[in-house]
C-alpha cells in the first residue's frame, strides 16, 4: 500500500514540474546577441535571458522584432529580433536626436504605444535614430541577465 501511495505522490510531483516548466518556457526566452550595437554592455555572441514582457522603464535592454525596412540592415538579415536600450518610453520626453524629425513636425513626447530604442554602441547600431519610434507591442521582453557563453566560444 505504501509503495503505490509513494507512486501517486511522486506522479503528481512530476506533474506540477513539468507544468511549472512549462509556465516558465512561455515566460522565459533566450536571445544570442547579434553583430556590435551593444557594445560594450553586450557583444556578438553573449545568450541573455529575456523576461516576456511589455511593461518596460526607461534604461533596460530589451528585446523585440526587428521592424520590417531591409534596406537598413547591414549583418543578419534573417535574424528577426533586435537587442536595443530603452531610451524613453510613452509620455515622457523625446531624447534629443534620438528620432528622425517627422514631416509634420518634431515630437515632444513619445506617443502612445511607442518606445524610443537606442543600441548602447551608436556608431553601430540601426534603431530610432534612423527608424523612429518602435511599437511597444513589438517589444517581446526585458533582459534579466548574461548566461555563460558556451564553452570555446571567444567573445567579439
Amino acid at each position: 500500500m505504501t509503495g503505490g501511495r509513494h507512486v501517486r505522490v511522486t506522479a503528481v510531483a512530476l506533474a506540477v514540474l513539468a507544468a511549472c516548466g512549462a509556465g516558465a518556457a512561455r515566460r522565459l526566452l533566450v536571445v544570442t546577441v547579434r553583430g556590435p550595437s551593444m557594445t560594450p554592455t553586450h557583444h556578438h555572441g553573449d545568450r541573455l535571458l529575456v523576461r516576456r514582457t511589455r511593461t518596460v522603464r526607461r534604461g533596460q535592454v530589451v528585446v523585440a522584432l526587428r521592424p520590417r525596412s531591409p534596406a537598413v540592415w547591414r549583418q543578419d538579415r534573417h535574424s528577426p529580433l533586435i537587442v536595443k536600450r530603452v531610451a524613453a518610453v510613452p509620455g515622457e520626453p523625446v531624447p534629443p536626436g534620438s528620432v528622425p524629425p517627422l514631416a509634420e513636425g518634431r515630437e515632444e513626447r513619445v506617443p502612445p504605444g511607442r518606445v524610443v530604442l537606442l543600441g548602447d554602441n551608436a556608431a553601430a547600431s540601426v534603431d530610432s535614430r534612423q527608424l523612429g519610434f518602435f511599437p511597444l507591442g513589438d517589444v517581446l521582453g526585458v533582459v534579466t541577465r548574461s548566461l555563460p557563453r558556451p564553452e570555446g566560444t571567444p567573445r567579439r
